[in-house]
């Protein structure tokens, strides 16, 4: 193959190539659409929709727990939940013997400690301790199955970033100490043009300083015809930052499974 061969061949294949990238760069121009107007109401709506139905859900769970500069703990969890009624979890490090196992309710939580031999039956504020930001039975149930917080709206926007829909929300929510008054809830939802998932979420209460969380829902799956989150991770703007990556494992819904909570007589109770 003579010099000038080579030059015009190696000429054409780069000429050629410069062709198919500024190509796909025009395709990915074009692709590049502008959402069409919708009111609030109706992608509420939507969203809602997109949510999963059902009575029961079972699945394995791995998670990632990572607090300030630290490294990440890592766990397995398996978990079990009666809609709107209880989240049971047996939360298992990586030598395979339960650690811990967790019962939530609407107004309690309970905590058995197989490592220390130990048990709490308390509120939510346990919870706002540990996660480091206000959180309730009905939040931690939407942040698990990627739906939105629901409680009597005050405000609301819906505009357009990151090619998606933002939903702005204020919402008003009894506050957890009282039996009386109320606190303010800020809520964000990007929601996913074409399925109406959620994509991210923020939420902010009002009198927690610096304690905002983030969800980022990275993947869904299908079971059966609901929709699930399949990666997620939480966020948690505290003094020191926390973040959360959930992975769903063997999901099913719809299959009644038992909580079972004993408590062994040799455990001591500290609250």
């Amino acid at each position: 193959m003579s010099r000038n061969y080579r030059v015009l061949l190696i000429s054409g294949l780069l000429a050629g190539s410069l062709f198919f990238f500024s190509a796909c760069k025009s395709v990915k121009l074009l692709t590049k659409r502008t959402l069409a107007p919708m009111p609030f109401g109706q992608l509420y709506q939507k969203m809602e929709k997109s949510a999963p139905f059902f009575s029961y859900l079972n699945a394995k769970l791995s998670i990632s727990y990572q607090k300030g500069e630290k490294e990440p703990v890592r766990l397995r969890a398996q978990i079990r939940l009666k809609n709107d009624s209880i989240i049971w979890m047996s939360i298992v490090p990586a030598m395979g013997i339960e650690a811990a196992r967790v019962v939530l309710t609407a107004d309690s939580v309970k905590l058995l400690n197989r490592m220390k031999k130990n048990y709490i039956l308390g509120a939510y504020h346990l919870l706002d301790s540990l996660m480091h930001t206000s959180i309730n039975f009905d939040m931690l149930q939407s942040l698990l199955l990627g739906s939105n917080v629901s409680y009597p709206l005050t405000d609301s926007s819906v505009s357009v970033d990151k090619q998606r829909y933002l939903l702005s929300m204020k919402m008003r929510i009894p506050a957890k100490r009282s039996l009386s008054g109320y606190h303010m809830l800020t809520q964000k939802i990007w929601l996913d043009p074409e399925t109406f998932n959620i994509k991210e979420l923020y939420l902010s209460e009002s009198g927690m300083q610096d304690k905002d969380m983030y969800v980022f829902y990275d993947q869904y799956q299908n079971i059966g015809r609901q929709t699930f989150p399949l990666k997620m991770q939480i966020v948690i703007d505290a003094n020191e930052k926390i973040i959360i990556n959930i992975t769903y494992k063997r999901t099913e819904i719809d299959i009644p499974r038992g909580f079972p909570f004993i408590i062994p007589g040799k455990y001591r109770k500290l609250i």
